[in-house]
């Protein structure tokens, strides 16, 4: 009698659902208003095929700009970045064209308050020649709203919800998109993990010559 032929494991019903990249990302800035602009940029690449082997495969980018202007003191308490230590970065602009190839290979975007980080990166873009964003996004904020949860629906409050949370006070844009992502995952009831990733310095960080004494010399 012949031996039975193995049949493949079924992939899980959740991986049906899911894009095959998803990049998620998180930007930190100057401030709040549209005249403001961005300090750091992280992104979280997932191919999501390999979360059925419950091994994901993630690659992360992390990058740190010059925003060619001081942060308002309550965004650079957030970020952690002074303006001493900024003015010695490269401008966004010497970084766009990157950054809209990373996004641009995305099947999804995630983020959570999407509109804030989209808002903010096109702008970006825009000030470098480059077209807006045009790949689809997922905002975890507002599905997580359309569930129906109680409290508030800031990131904090969603980690907390899902248990897990970042490191120390400070936000820094690489951890904050893994964790929009894991609330993406979390919301799509994928049952697998993804691991924080290592949160390294951003990888185009300059060190800043020493600190003058008294108030910082104006820009040039």
């Amino acid at each position: 009698m012949p031996e039975p032929i193995p049949v493949a494991d079924a992939a899980p019903d959740w991986l049906g659902w899911l894009p095959p990249r998803l990049v998620a990302i998180d930007v930190e800035t100057t401030g709040l208003d549209r005249t403001d602009r961005v300090v750091s940029f992280g992104a979280v690449a997932l191919a999501t095929a390999s979360l059925a082997a419950g091994t994901p495969e993630i690659t992360c980018h992390y990058l740190i700009f010059d925003p060619g202007r001081a942060s308002h003191p309550m965004a650079e308490a957030v970020h952690g970045y002074d303006d001493w230590l900024l003015r010695h970065q490269d401008p966004a602009g010497t970084h766009a064209g990157a950054v809209a190839d990373l996004l641009a290979g995305a099947d999804l975007i995630v983020a959570h308050n999407a509109a804030f980080d989209l808002g903010f990166l096109n702008r970006e873009l825009a000030a470098a020649g480059l077209p807006p964003v045009a790949a689809k996004v997922y905002c975890t904020m507002e599905a997580y709203r359309r569930r129906g949860e109680k409290g508030r629906a800031a990131l904090d409050a969603v980690c907390r919800r899902i248990g897990i949370a970042r490191v120390g006070a400070r936000h820094g844009a690489l951890e904050d998109a893994w964790l929009a992502l894991r609330a993406y995952l979390w919301l799509q009831a994928c049952p697998v993990a993804v691991a924080r990733p290592e949160l390294a310095a951003p990888s185009n960080l300059r060190p800043a010559p020493p600190r003058p004494d008294g108030p910082l010399p104006p820009r040039s």
